[in-house]
């Protein structure tokens, strides 16, 4: 999986060397507008009007009654999603049903999620709403997660195109926010393949709709937006329980909420016809936590509403109805917390992360180390992730700047800085030129991927031969099981050029013992 962060903007020259990468788990970097960022209270449409609504296109009330979606399952068998952690496979449920905002709302209960069955609007302008309530919500976990070949990797043949309404963590020191609006189109990528990784959201530090009924509704007014380095976005707006709490056109042309950065927005294409069958999700998707809760009344519209047509739609619904799980399935879950290391080891020659798991993407970094052409280096070191996902691991960059572990690497601190690729722990990739590594053999248990990278003892031999590289890799988990891993990949480096390796990570803690 790839994917991730942005604290208040993405950086679009960090975008630009991060981004191109993953199925669903690349991660753009966490950085702070030059302009403070009006708050959500500052930037409120008040008290727009009630408007008369259009007929919709689609329009899913989750009364009870057969409207043609089906449940989900995650399996193992990812089939040709090559970009995919778990296939989905259709399962026989009996849906339950509670009161909601609107008549009555379905009760998903964490095992599964819902294929919608849905059709693209085949526009760039159009709006999506829908009231969600719920009981578990994850990093990156969908609720309404659509588009086209989704669970594909990102090559020249796969147009990934989606949109997935999720948490994240971009809040101040990490605070968790709900919802974000996280969306991507490869189709949109400037001539030198930077993917356009867009996020848009109430820029607050708060979690709407968790044990509480929220209206999300998203707006694509379809304005081009483009990017300096090329890409292409679409101007959108965000509303949260009927008011505009963004509006990316406003600010692309005015930086009415902050500085304006390109990524800010909304993928374009979204709703375009595309190259394979559209897929329309709620509650699970290929590599992620199984959503748990209400959700009700879906609306997709094929116009942008204006703001006091979201006010109508928001009208027809009560926030505060009491809404009860059904009998076996009202336990209350909160998301697991990072273990926290408490073996820390003196000898080691550096450090990257946190003891607490809680260092955010693109944060913190071993200095650089060369990497000669024709030559190799071995790396010892231990790594504890976080115990929640297999990204939270290590990853290794391949990069032609000596940089050091005081400093972010990225062209804004390195002139000419720029990367060959990235290969995270489990040899997932991006920004090498066909996108991601080739992972040509391995031992590795992958149901227990996570909690054997938990404590892993981890030697990593990399070579270089001209523009090829390959990282072979051999662990040693907490209970002595040895695995070993080895990918492949060229890069864009020609001989002689220079290379580095520095290793960096996620919401883990790594010693580095030795390099060889």
């Amino acid at each position: 999986m790839k994917k991730k962060f942005l604290a208040l903007l993405l950086s679009a020259s960090l975008a630009a060397v991060m981004m191109t990468g993953c199925g669903n788990n690349n991660e753009p970097e966490a950085t702070t507008s030059t302009e403070e960022s009006v708050s959500v209270e500052e930037s409120k449409e008040s008290d727009a009007a009630a408007e008369e609504l259009p007929a919709a296109a689609v329009h899913l009330t989750f009364d009870g009654d057969d409207e043609g979606y089906k449940a989900l399952v995650q399996t193992e068998d990812v089939g040709d999603n090559d970009g995919a952690n778990y296939g989905l496979a259709e399962t026989d449920v009996t849906f339950q049903f509670s009161t909601g905002p609107v008549g009555n709302a379905i009760y998903l209960d964490g095992s599964y999620g819902l294929d919608l069955g849905l059709k693209a609007t085949n526009t760039d302008t159009y709006t999506v709403s829908f009231w969600v309530n719920a009981d578990r919500l994850s990093t990156y976990g969908p609720t309404l997660q659509m588009g086209y070949n989704m669970g594909k990797a990102e090559n020249a043949g796969n147009d990934v195109t989606w949109l997935n309404v999720t948490q994240n963590e971009f809040g101040d020191n990490s605070a968790k926010i709900f919802p974000i609006v996280w969306s991507r189109n490869e189709a949109s990528d400037a001539a030198d393949g930077i993917d356009c990784w867009p996020w848009m959201y109430s820029f607050d530090n708060e979690i709407h709709g968790k044990r509480e009924w929220t209206m999300v509704t998203i707006v694509c007014t379809g304005e081009v937006q483009n990017s300096p380095v090329g890409s292409t976005t679409v101007g959108a707006q965000f509303y949260v329980d009927g008011v505009m709490t963004y509006d990316s056109q406003d600010n692309y042309a005015n930086s009415t909420y902050f500085e304006y950065t390109w990524d800010a927005t909304l993928a374009p294409n979204i709703m375009q016809p595309g190259s394979s069958e559209f897929e329309s999700l709620f509650g699970i998707n290929y590599w992620d936590t199984i959503f748990k809760g209400f959700v009700d009344d879906l609306y997709i519209y094929d116009t942008a509403l204006t703001p006091g047509q979201i006010t109508s739609l928001y009208q027809l619904g009560d926030p505060n109805v009491e809404s009860i799980a059904p009998e076996g399935s009202a336990e209350v879950e909160e998301e697991a917390a990072a273990q926290v290391v408490t073996t820390i080891d003196d000898s080691a020659i550096a450090i990257v992360g946190t003891p607490n798991c809680d260092n955010a993407f693109w944060t913190s970094f071993s200095d650089a180390y060369e990497l000669k052409d024709g030559g190799s280096l071995e790396i010892h070191f231990n790594n504890y992730g976080s115990g929640l996902s297999n990204w939270e691991n290590y990853l290794v960059v391949f990069t032609n700047t000596a940089t050091t572990a005081d400093l972010v690497p990225s062209a804004e601190n390195y002139d000419g800085y720029m990367e060959y690729g990235v290969v995270r722990s489990d040899s997932f990739g991006w920004a090498f030129p066909n996108d991601a590594p080739v992972f040509m053999e391995g031992s590795w248990e992958w149901d227990n991927f996570i909690s054997i990278m938990m404590d892993a003892d981890v030697t990593l031999t990399i070579s270089r031969s001209g523009s090829d590289i390959a990282i072979d890799g051999a662990i040693i988990d907490a209970d002595g099981n040895e695995y070993t891993y080895k990918v492949e990949s060229d890069t864009t480096a020609a001989s002689g050029d220079p290379m580095y390796v520095v290793l960096s990570g996620e919401k883990c803690y790594i010693e580095i013992l030795s390099v060889k």
